[in-house]
């Protein structure tokens, strides 16, 4: 499959890319058109629904809008203003009533005092002429009703005109009672009717309430002890002074209904609402919400469609730049964008399921969505911004998924959910997830427990309840499904898109290999000294932290090149037969053992080996010097260049491949020698690994020197000494540290 995969991406070259997102594209939206595409609903008024229909978008119900706005205007109390000033204008005009009469009465009395005064004098004048005259009867009488009247009339010219409508509202027999009644009564009739109009108008008085509020203070008036006339004296006065004072104001109420008609709200058909429900009959409201949602004509919306194509869209370059500003490989570029596009459809084909059942009616059962998968894998693999960019489209994508729950609150907690569970998935770091159990079972379970918990809080739902009981377990369900499918599926991507591959190294490691058995077979000795590396190399790594198993794999690899010539290697001659560098020139030696990294890098290119074992073989060597005949070379020819003896490299470039090299050398380098001790061995890796370092073998890799201390224990505890026999390597001179082969 990987090889195919290659194959394929190395056919298409700069096209590769682009292909992978279109078909990305193209797969997400058939996955989740059907979700989206518009419905044309063929329903009759008054016919039962066969299925619940909810509203696809928001849009305004304008008729009912301005029905509600009428009734919310006429709903408004009409407003009325009380003019607390009318009592005192009305007891005032009582008042003024009262005193013009005891003025016209006054006066009445000041010309009757007058008249009689000087019809006195008169006679008192008569008298004295004749002395003998009698005082004669008084002939003045006080004025009549008639004169008082005109008095009165008189006096109405000097006051104000509300005041004298007022009294010329009484009738003239009222009048005239009044001037004709005693000062005492006139007093109490003041002050009876002062009181009780003064009580009935401290109060509002709308128009609809004049009549009763009349009657109720004349009722009072048997209270004062008044004669009959007085008392209909008494009742005229009321009934002309208790007038409205809580008058309709008009403009204040048009005021009131404007704002409240403002206020109303608009009538919107919110998206998702439930428009009709199964098994419900189809009135005349549903028929007209559903025209105005256009479902009942041709002309249904698109822009679901739109809003999806778009989203699609953003990913698509959001990917694409992500590749371009990363500057790696083409080949990597597309293998990343490959496992990211399986990937995203995978979790959208498990998403589409969850949606399929949920709408079946199994109520909250998208919470077991592994949300963290996706993330979890794209991070691991690829990296953790491949793993926010596919949990944010994830979410963005679930609310398109569960459309029917559009415009709830659930499907807004849904898609968060999604978001917060599947963010702990690019909390893990890049290691093999089977090897970080504990923190990535938390990040995925406990945390999801707490994310649900406080979502359906916020939901306002009872925590103590059957459902919220389900929704927490789908969520922890949903969390562990993440981290035991990331698991389970972990060495199926390795093998698809990762050169160390678990599955793959396990079965390269196989000695029934075909390039193991032909080692085996054609160069025993070769495979015993690849055996030997292997074990001290994947110790040593293990130790820094590094791919152990890739290092062993790599190792029974590192010299499948010596298959080509491999009687010219010492550990695979058998006792006593003859060297054959012993009949060739030092160059001629060169050639043959530069050779087998040649050869070996030629042989697994052919045997579709990965490129990372590929690599160790091209690698373990690094650009060391071949001492040894560089030596006898320098010997025939004082020009030889050292640059001639060196292989061809390139230096080790992980940590793994710079383990490799040292345990190479000493293993072979102990081999070699006669009587290996504790303290020779010793001796001898430290002084490899320092001459490496010299001859700046690991300036391409990140080894640090503390863990090539580890690593010089580790291989210093592994080298138990050897057993074939192989040549000594000549003494350098002083300047020269032992390097190895």
């Amino acid at each position: 499959m990987r090889e195919r995969l290659a194959g394929f991406q190395k056919r298409m070259g700069k096209l590769y890319i682009p292909f992978v997102l279109i078909l990305l594209s193209v797969f997400l939206f058939l996955i989740m058109f059907n979700s989206v595409k518009p419905k044309e609903l063929k329903i009759q008024l008054y016919q039962v629904a066969n299925e619940t229909i909810r509203a696809q978008r928001t849009v305004e119900d304008t008729a009912k809008t301005e029905e509600n706005r009428l009734l919310a205007a006429e709903a408004v109390s009409p407003v009325y203003s009380y003019n607390t000033d009318l009592n005192d204008i009305q007891t005032g005009k009582i008042h003024l009533l009262f005193a013009t009469v005891g003025e016209v009465n006054k006066l009445a009395e000041e010309q009757y005092q007058e008249k009689l005064a000087k019809e006195k004098e008169a006679v008192d004048s008569k008298k004295k002429e004749n002395e003998t005259a009698t005082n004669p009867a008084p002939s003045v009488t006080h004025l009549t009703p008639e004169e008082k009247n005109n008095l009165f009339n008189e006096k109405m010219t000097t006051i104000d005109d509300t005041a004298k409508t007022f009294i010329q509202a009484l009738p003239q027999w009222a009048i005239l009672d009044l001037l004709d009644a005693p000062e005492s009564t006139a007093k109490q009739l003041e002050s009876a009717t002062v009181e009780l109009v003064s009580d009935v108008m401290s109060e509002p008085v709308k128009l609809d309430e004049l009549s009763k509020k009349k009657q109720e203070a004349v009722a009072r008036l048997d209270y004062w002890d008044l004669a009959a006339k007085y008392q209909r004296i008494a009742t005229l006065i009321i009934d002309n002074t208790v007038v409205e004072n809580n008058v309709y104001n008009k403009q204040a109420t048009e005021n009131q209904r404007e704002e409240a008609s403002a206020n109303v709200q608009p009538a919107l058909i919110l998206q998702g609402q439930v428009i009709v429900q199964e098994g419900h009959v189809i009135d005349s409201n549903a028929i007209h919400q559903l025209k105005l949602l256009g479902l009942l004509d041709n002309k249904s919306s698109y822009q679901m469609i739109y809003g999806l194509l778009l989203l699609i869209l953003a990913q698509t370059s959001i990917l694409f730049y992500l590749g371009k500003s990363k500057k790696d490989s083409l080949k990597k570029q597309g293998h990343e964008i490959t496992l990211y596009a399986l990937t995203m459809i995978s979790a959208l084909l498990v998403l589409k399921g969850l949606s399929l059942v949920q709408n079946a009616g199994i109520s909250n059962v998208s919470l077991l969505y592994p949300a963290a998968l996706a993330p979890m894998l794209l991070t691991a693999f690829i990296s953790r911004r491949y793993g926010i960019v596919s949990n944010g489209f994830l979410a963005a994508f679930s609310i398109f998924m569960f459309k029917e729950n559009a415009g709830t609150n659930f499907s807004i907690v849904l898609a968060l959910f999604y978001l917060l569970s599947g963010m702990m998935g690019t909390m893990i770091t890049r290691k093999r997830i089977a090897n970080q159990f504990w923190n990535t079972f938390i990040w995925t379970t406990l945390f999801n427990a707490l994310f649900i918990s406080s979502l359906i809080l916020y939901l306002n739902m009872s925590y103590f309840t059957k459902e919220t009981l389900f929704m927490v377990i789908f969520a922890l369900g949903g969390g562990i499904l993440s981290y035991f499918l990331a698991v389970v599926l972990s060495p199926y991507v390795e093998v698809i898109f990762e050169d160390n591959a678990v599955l793959r190294l396990m079965e390269l490691e196989n000695p029934n290999s075909p390039l193991l058995k032909e080692l085996i077979t054609k160069a025993p000795g070769t495979y015993h000294h690849s055996l030997m590396v292997a074990n001290l190399s994947a110790n040593a790594v293990g130790a820094i932290g590094g791919d152990s198993l890739f290092a062993r794999v790599a190792c029974y690899y590192h010299d499948v090149g010596k298959l080509r010539h491999s009687l010219f290697f010492v550990e695979n001659l058998s006792s006593g037969m003859e060297n054959p560098h012993d009949l060739l020139t030092p160059f001629e030696s060169r050639d043959i053992i530069f050779g087998h990294v040649s050869e070996g890098i030629k042989m697994l290119e052919e045997a579709n080996m990965p490129q990372t074992i590929i690599d160790i073989c091209a690698q373990h060597h690094g650009t060391t010097l071949m001492k040894f005949f560089y030596v006898k070379a320098k010997e025939l020819d004082a020009d030889v260049k050292e640059s001639e003896f060196r292989y061809p490299g390139p230096k080790p470039q992980t940590k793994e491949a710079a383990v490799i090299s040292i345990a190479d050398s000493a293993e072979a380098a102990i081999r070699s020698m006669s009587k290996p001790t504790k303290e020779t061995i010793e001796k001898f890796v430290r002084q490899l690994i320092n001459g490496r370092i010299i001859d700046g073998q690991f300036d391409e890799c990140s080894i640090s020197i503390k863990e090539l201390k580890i690593v010089e224990q580790s291989i210093c505890e592994g080298l138990n000494g050897t057993f074939h026999s192989r040549i000594e390597y000549p003494k350098p001179q002083e300047k020269d540290q032992p390097v190895g082969e």
